[in-house]
């Protein structure tokens, strides 16, 4: 086999530690996780064996139908691999103190084929409009990621570290599985990430779909350690305080007790306080990094929802309305934190600006990664392909963050016409492919380092194109 550059041996020696993977199926991971990075195009796995045998001397061991049971046969635990990656984003990414912000939001991924397992039509976002929904065949993923300021970056990355697989109704009786929601998805995952992690405190970030009502219930009961922070409707339904000494109605005892409806006076909706309340003018963080004054008003105010909810319950909450301008075409916007006493209201709304960068990371992810276009249909692959390749998106990140600081400042994606002002996740993808054809495919193609008696300037222009292909 080939060696492991430097730049990756924390991560793959943290794989290996872990014992996730037999040596045999740890030995056929790292090289396919190597060639997915450096492939061009799609990235299933007879392409990247085609590429990869080539340069690794026919070395890699094993037939060919050994790697694609990697994903479909092998036994190996996910969770396992996904604690890796979050161990390793926390420690060599945050600080040690640091709140950890987590952005989720579902991605509808198109498959094709009859025998593909929970496929099913799902409501594409990217191609749905207000007037018009857009259907897409394939698997609804939501998907958590970890907002890490790197330095040198002009906005903070959204690197994936868990996903799980929303199923309709209709998908779950086919496969013979509990139907789950983008949100029931949110929480278990977050629930998963405060075990890994019981020292840590967590922002959750979402829309309608990941921060419902019962994602605002569940970080109340654990205030002390996450807040969530999302879309609230116009019309919803919010009561004052209750009076001291007095309490609302209640349905039965055992609810009483336990606090679910508990609320005072009926308040007006969100939409109607926001045109009596006095608005505020304030300069905050908006989407891309940029500065931007905006208008907004807020308010506390106890949150009550009982319509699909097995267990209606009263959140307090701080929403803010962030007021629209009908000269640039912009509607009045409504946000919510559960941490109505200690979160500002602007503070609430760069949170959630900072949300879009999950859509960025999606792109990137289909335009650079090659997500979506792999071919699995059975059930383990589905369950696996996927999350390991939006998992590789934060692999790039760790292994650009060890690179030195002469190769993180390249900016490769620059031309002539087009001067880049901060480095993007294509350039750090060609900084990690250069260094990975530099220091591992290429460097044992001879004994007496063939690439190196080339001249330098040939040297140079094959490693460019090499690294930067897409």
């Amino acid at each position: 086999m080939f060696s492991i550059p430097a730049v990756a041996e924390p991560l793959a020696l943290a794989i290996r530690d872990a014992a996730v993977f037999t040596r045999p199926t740890y030995r056929r991971f790292v090289a396919l996780m190597l060639g997915l990075i450096v492939t061009m195009g799609r990235r299933t796995v007879s392409h990247t064996l085609a590429l990869m045998r080539p340069t690794a001397l026919g070395r890699l061991r094993g037939h060919w139908s050994d790697y694609h049971r990697l994903f479909s046969a092998a036994r190996f635990s996910m969770w396992k691999l996904a604690a890796v990656l979050v161990r390793q984003v926390v420690m060599r990414l945050l600080p040690a103190d640091a709140v950890i912000e987590l952005a989720g939001d579902d991605t509808v991924l198109g498959k094709d084929g009859d025998r593909v397992w929970a496929k099913a039509a799902h409501r594409d976002p990217t191609r749905s409009s207000r007037k018009k929904a857009a259907v897409r065949f394939g698997h609804k993923w939501l998907v958590l990621c970890v907002l890490v300021q790197l330095p040198g970056l002009d906005r903070p990355w959204a690197l994936p570290i868990l996903c799980g697989l929303c199923l309709s109704a209709k998908a779950a009786a086919k496969v013979k599985r509990r139907p789950k929601t983008p949100s029931q998805v949110a929480r278990q995952l977050l629930m998963q990430l405060m075990r890994w992690l019981p020292d840590r405190r967590f922002i959750l970030i979402g829309d309608y779909q990941v921060v419902t009502h019962q994602t605002a219930e569940f970080a109340r009961r654990h205030a002390d350690r996450v807040t969530a922070i999302g879309r609230l409707r116009g019309d919803a339904n919010l009561y004052a305080q209750p009076v001291r000494g007095k309490r609302g109605k209640a349905r039965g005892p055992s609810q009483h007790r336990r606090g679910y409806f508990r609320k005072g006076a009926k308040l007006p909706a969100p939409a109607k306080q926001a045109a009596e309340l006095p608005a505020v003018t304030q300069e905050v963080t908006w989407y891309g990094g940029s500065r931007r004054s905006v208008r907004y008003v807020s308010e506390q105010a106890l949150w009550y929802h009982k319509h699909g909810s097995p267990r209606p319950a009263v959140t307090p909450i701080r929403w803010v309305c962030v007021l629209g301008d009908a000269k640039h075409g912009t509607q009045d916007a409504f946000f919510f934190s559960t941490a109505p006493a200690t979160m500002e209201a602007a503070t609430i709304i760069e949170l959630y600006a900072r949300r879009w960068n999950i859509e960025v990371t999606f792109e990137e992810s289909r335009a650079l990664l090659g997500l979506a276009t792999t071919r699995q249909w059975c059930r383990q692959s589905v369950l696996r392909v996927t999350p390991i390749l939006l998992g590789l998106f934060t692999a790039v990140a760790l292994l650009w963050r060890e690179l030195p600081a002469s190769k993180r400042r390249t900016r490769w994606g620059a031309t002539p016409c087009y001067q880049k002002q901060s480095v993007t996740f294509v350039d750090a993808l060609a900084a990690v492919r250069r260094e990975l054809w530099q220091e591992a495919l290429l460097a044992h193609r001879c004994r007496h380092r063939c690439l190196d008696q080339l001249p330098a300037a040939t040297r140079r222009l094959i490693l460019w194109h090499l690294a930067v292909a897409a």
